[in-house]
């Protein structure tokens, strides 16, 4: 993830900025609200990792501006505050999380990725096709679980869609090669793609499994 971390603590800073970026992250670092809403406004992040109490603007400022300006990135509030009406006060001014001080590095990025993966499923939402612990996304032929994402080639993509409205029985091979919106138009081919997105499961570890029947087809389940 892109990650811009707001906080005028400098050890908090440095320390924050050594587990990001071994974690694989890409960190940049406002020590001001201020240069930190700059930031957040000329540029896209991921997550922005946000303290309340800064100097020039503080964090709930700088929330505003941004929710104003219509900008959904993620932000988790880092706070110092232990009373359950500021945790209410931050998540209706915007936050989407907050974690207080001192915290555990683990609980931090366990949060992270949370609302990672629930931005990229509101991304998807409404325009791909769900099933079980997968979405597929049709337009780019992307297959997601979690935080995992596999690109397929246009005729896996093709027969996986058609398993998926088609999950409650079982699908002869001739069949799929039949239909229209598939590109693969022998049998042969769709066994090749079908042995593929076999693999494909089993890399993600996904709960969906394409079953083999031999001499009846292929059915898709959990």
């Amino acid at each position: 993830m892109r990650v811009l971390l707001v906080d005028d603590n400098p050890d908090l800073c440095r320390v924050l900025e050594k587990h990001l970026l071994h974690r694989g992250n890409t960190v940049d670092i406002a020590r001001d609200g201020q240069k930190g809403l700059r930031m957040a406004l000329s540029d896209d992040y991921d997550i922005i990792l946000l303290d309340i109490m800064m100097p020039q603007m503080n964090g709930y400022k700088v929330l505003e501006h941004l929710r104003a300006e219509g900008r959904k990135t993620p932000v988790i509030l880092i706070t110092a505050k232990n009373d359950d009406s500021d945790f209410i006060k931050d998540l209706e001014m915007g936050a989407d999380d907050f974690i207080q001080k001192p915290f555990h590095m683990d609980i931090l990025f366990a949060k992270m990725r949370a609302l990672a993966r629930r931005t990229k499923q509101e991304e998807y939402d409404g325009k791909c096709l769900h099933y079980a612990d997968l979405t597929l996304c049709c337009e780019s032929n992307e297959l997601v679980r979690e935080d995992q994402n596999i690109t397929l080639s246009p005729e896996e993509c093709d027969l996986l869609h058609y398993m998926i409205e088609n999950s409650s029985v079982v699908i002869p091979a001739e069949k799929m090669a039949k239909e229209e919106e598939i590109s693969a138009q022998d049998e042969p081919s769709v066994c090749r793609h079908v042995e593929r997105l076999q693999e494909i499961l089993q890399t993600m570890q996904s709960e969906v499994r394409i079953i083999t029947i031999r001499g009846v087809g292929y059915k898709l389940c959990v």
